[in-house]
């Protein structure tokens, strides 16, 4: 590596607003969550909820480079973190599973019995990221958005399911007056 990968000539002025940098412009202590386009721009990723994608970040912030399959994240840091409740927690960390995103290597556990606050939080795995010198798994790719092959009730030729509103007749006006779910007064 000679002088040509040396910062520009302003350079000192981006060493003085970064801090402290090696040779190659990075910092040496400042965290960061890496976002390849190739998990942004794929299927899973572009299905996943506002709550999943900020569910997934946080469990990535946690993961320092070497704790991938034992990040430790339980359900209530994940309630506090992201400020929902225990319900949609649970349907967040289920959707990243679905999708492929997060893998539950060590369920996490409470136990009021044996004693007061003794307990363990789960343990994840990124999908994104290499894992026990293995490659990542990357099972997001493979994820598709699953086509409704069933018929819904009420298609044509089914003869079951909802009628149409010409079908049901006249409404009564009593009440309101605003009509009913065909649209009819």
């Amino acid at each position: 590596m000679g002088p040509s990968c040396v910062l520009p000539s302003h350079g000192n002025r981006w060493r003085s607003l970064l801090g402290k940098v090696n040779r190659k412009g990075r910092t040496k202590h400042e965290p960061f969550i890496l976002l390849h386009r190739g998990v942004t721009n794929s299927e899973a990723w572009r299905s996943l909820s506002c709550e999943a994608k900020a569910l997934l970040i946080e469990v990535w912030a946690r993961h320092n480079g070497a704790n991938n399959g034992q990040i430790a994240l339980s359900h209530r840091q994940a309630r506090a973190a992201l400020r929902i409740g225990n319900g949609k927690v649970q349907k967040t960390f289920l959707e990243l599973q679905e999708k492929g995103f997060l893998i539950a290597r060590l369920k996490g556990s409470f136990n009021w019995k044996v004693a007061a606050g003794e307990g363990r939080a789960s343990e994840w795995e990124l999908t994104t990221e290499a894992c026990e010198g293995q490659p990542a798994k990357g099972w997001y790719r493979n994820w598709t958005e699953k086509q409704n092959t069933v018929p819904t009730s009420g298609t044509a030729g089914s003869g079951t399911g909802n009628q149409s509103a010409s079908a049901i007749g006249p409404t009564s006006t009593i009440g309101s007056g605003v009509g009913n779910r065909y649209g009819c007064k």
